[in-house]
């Protein structure tokens, strides 16, 4: 199945404001905006959600956390490699976000138990243990932050299943940062992560 990727002159009325304002958030249009505008409903939604994730408790790092741990489980080599990008302007260290790429431990410890409580919300699909969840706090974040995390994966969620049916093409302005997910089988990371259980 071929998906159109819209541009303003092709998209239609009820898409082009928020492909506007994806212009003026990246300075372009991404193709993945380009082929949400073909619904213009599911592209509202994405622009309004990601702003409003914006607003959350976390920092803009913790955020691309979020972002990218989604995108690895998911398998999304598009958002891998705009996120990766984006991490990098928001000021990840190049040690945590080749972690993050690569399927290994973060050396920074609180950004590994962010990282690892949002994997447990996406494996589980929500049905997350109350231990985890205390041990996600026990690394200094809070209930809220727990309920945002959510919100952070249902962005996710409309972005990287959008690219998986569409298999969107990378734009030249992420080409850079290309992504393919490793064998996870041969790293073992969950034999890596950090418990904050004790």
């Amino acid at each position: 199945m071929e998906f159109t990727i819209h541009t303003l002159k092709t998209a239609s009325e009820d898409s082009k404001q928020a492909l506007v304002h994806a212009q003026q958030t990246f300075s372009f249009i991404p193709n993945l905006e380009g082929v949400l505008a073909e619904a213009p409903a599911l592209l509202k939604a994405s622009v309004t959600l990601w702003d409003l994730f914006e607003t959350t408790s976390f920092t803009a790092v913790e955020q691309q956390v979020i972002y990218l741990t989604a995108n690895y489980e998911n398998g999304c080599d598009y958002c891998m490699a705009a996120h990766s990008g984006l991490a990098k302007m928001m000021g990840i260290s190049k040690e945590n976000l080749e972690a993050l790429r690569n399927g290994t431990p973060m050396p920074d410890i609180k950004l590994q138990a962010l990282r690892r409580f949002t994997q447990q919300m996406v494996q589980a699909r929500g049905w997350v243990e109350d231990s985890e969840i205390d041990a996600f706090m026990r690394a200094g974040y809070t209930k809220q932050q727990v309920l945002e995390v959510i919100l952070g994966i249902a962005i996710k969620v409309m972005h990287n299943y959008t690219n998986h049916i569409a298999k969107t093409p990378l734009d030249k302005q992420f080409q850079p940062n290309f992504w393919s997910k490793p064998n996870t089988q041969k790293l073992g990371f969950g034999e890596f992560s950090y418990d904050f259980r004790a």
